[in-house]
């Protein structure tokens, strides 16, 4: 479960988030859509534990971020698929997405099976043992977004996973992060490219749209964000009042947002 409530981000003297609250259950894909300057990238970072909030709540896999001590990060992004360029460009692909398999806590012995299934489903299988620093951008982007998705983390978090991609990279990607979510992930994918956006919408992915960092509704093609709570979200959201956590604002269902 992945869960922003009222949440606000400041650069100097610049909100880049206000008010944010939005929650993506486990098997659901939320699209985050804007443009450059939308504040994507920090909505990213803050859900994924790597900012932390001016204001506001945020949950990951039940727990509450705000209540954790900040030796405790490194392990909660552990559990967290989230996109970076950073590779070991002296390492191959394969052994790249390997050690972030093994770090989620997978056996040593199913670390290759499972790195060489998300890299093939990706279209790598022709460039997974080369050394990261021989790969085209385009090539080390889907390492990067393989080493997110592999080992099923139950939280993850892609800012732009299609940069750099063809068409037909793109429609992997897409297959890929459905098949993540079918298997119980939690996905916040935010992303600027609006046939990306269509396409994981028309395969059952909530949808809604940031912009000047207020989130400015649509969801699976309603118009409207609807705020109804659902009891599926009351069940199994954290401690707190009707299902709520403790100080947070309540009627966020699953797999949608609401804006400031």
């Amino acid at each position: 479960m992945i869960r922003l409530d009222g949440v606000s981000c400041e650069r100097g003297d610049r909100t880049v988030l206000e008010g944010v609250s939005l929650s993506v259950a486990e098997g659901e894909v939320l699209v985050v859509h804007g443009g450059r300057g939308s504040g994507k990238s920090v909505l990213c970072a803050v859900a994924a534990a790597r900012d932390v909030p001016a204001r506001g709540t945020v949950w990951v896999a039940s727990r509450n971020l705000g209540d954790l001590q900040r030796a405790s990060l490194p392990f909660v992004r552990r559990n967290i698929g989230y996109l970076t360029p950073l590779l070991l460009d002296d390492e191959s692909g394969l052994e790249n997405v390997m050690l972030a398999v093994a770090v989620r806590g997978e056996a040593i012995s199913a670390t290759g099976l499972e790195a060489a299934r998300v890299l093939a489903a990706l279209g790598l299988e022709a460039c997974c043992d080369r050394p990261v620093a021989t790969l085209s951008a385009g090539e080390r982007q889907l390492v990067a977004l393989a080493r997110a998705l592999a080992g099923t983390p139950p939280a993850v978090v892609l800012d732009e996973p299609t940069a750099g991609l063809d068409a037909e990279d793109r429609a992997r990607v897409a297959d890929v992060v459905a098949a993540t979510a079918a298997q119980g992930a939690a996905v916040l994918c935010a992303t600027a490219d609006e046939a990306f956006a269509q396409a994981l919408a028309a395969g059952g992915a909530h949808r809604v749209r940031l912009s000047s960092g207020r989130l400015a509704g649509g969801s699976s093609g309603s118009a409207l964000i609807s705020l109804a709570p659902r009891a599926t979200a009351q069940a199994s959201s954290p401690a707190g009042t009707a299902g709520q956590p403790i100080g947070a604002p309540t009627g966020v269902p699953a797999g949608r947002a609401r804006g400031g």
